[in-house]
């Protein structure tokens, strides 16, 4: 990232942080953003950096560029969240069908309001309100703190605080075979679990996938390796892999 950058996205998140609070008073609001609105909070983060128009911005320009190059037939959305790719891509029409993923029953409803202001309800959007992981069954999601509802996390403990969701393998789910994907994993540390669990969706397909990787980088290109595909960009903790 280049330090013209970096000072761009810190005095951006400066002036809008104040900003929103004295204008919006804790209150939600709507923005646009990589010509999609958003029902953002003026006191969470993920508000805040898309308010100021900076939220995941090189990664997303990236994958919305990606994404018009390879017109995927399918978009894949795991840790789904607001939904900042899913309205992105679907608002501008770069992907006819996606299958989203977000256990989070907060996040969920955050999500459907943002599907609803981008007249998205009657889209190919299909949500699923389970976690993917590496087999099946049932753990606890602990829900992210409300100043950063990104942070919901899986967690195998089964007396940590949160409440139990149905864990479930990609594979299982869904059968997709030789079409171009583009798939997004932001789960919190869980990514390598979800890669575990659609090992032939990656194998049989092609296209463009973007994991954050907080933690076993070496190991997570090697996954992505042997199905495949090849690291072609990073956006810090952001990999990007594609297959042609």
């Amino acid at each position: 990232m280049s330090l013209a950058f970096r000072w761009r996205n810190k005095w951006r998140r400066r002036f809008y942080k104040p900003f929103n609070r004295l204008v919006h008073r804790g209150h939600y609001f709507v923005c646009s953003y990589f010509g999609a609105d958003f029902l953002v909070h003026s006191e969470n983060v993920g508000g805040l950096e898309i308010s100021a128009q900076i939220g995941e911005y090189r990664e997303l320009a990236n994958f919305v560029r990606g994404c018009g190059e390879i017109r995927p037939d399918v978009f894949i959305d795991i840790g789904a969240n607001l939904g900042l790719y899913t309205c992105v891509l679907m608002k501008n029409g770069l992907a006819s069908r996606a299958i989203l993923f977000e256990p989070d029953r907060r996040n969920r409803v955050h999500l459907r309001a943002n599907l609803l202001i981008n007249d998205l309800l009657d889209a190919e959007i299909g949500i699923n309100e389970v976690a993917l992981g590496a087999a099946p069954g049932k753990f606890r999601l602990v829900p992210g703190p409300e100043r950063d509802i990104g942070l919901s996390q899986i967690v195998e403990d089964a007396g940590s605080e949160g409440y139990e969701v149905e864990i479930v393998r990609l594979d299982d789910l869904v059968t997709l075979t030789g079409l171009t994907l583009a798939i997004k994993i932001d789960i919190e540390r869980y990514e390598r679990k979800a890669l575990a669990g659609m090992a032939r969706t990656l194998r049989d397909n092609r296209g463009i996938v973007q994991i954050e990787v907080l933690e076993a980088r070496e190991e997570t290109i090697g996954l992505m390796a042997a199905a495949g595909y090849a690291l072609t960009e990073e956006f810090p903790p952001n990999l990007v892999f594609r297959k042609t």
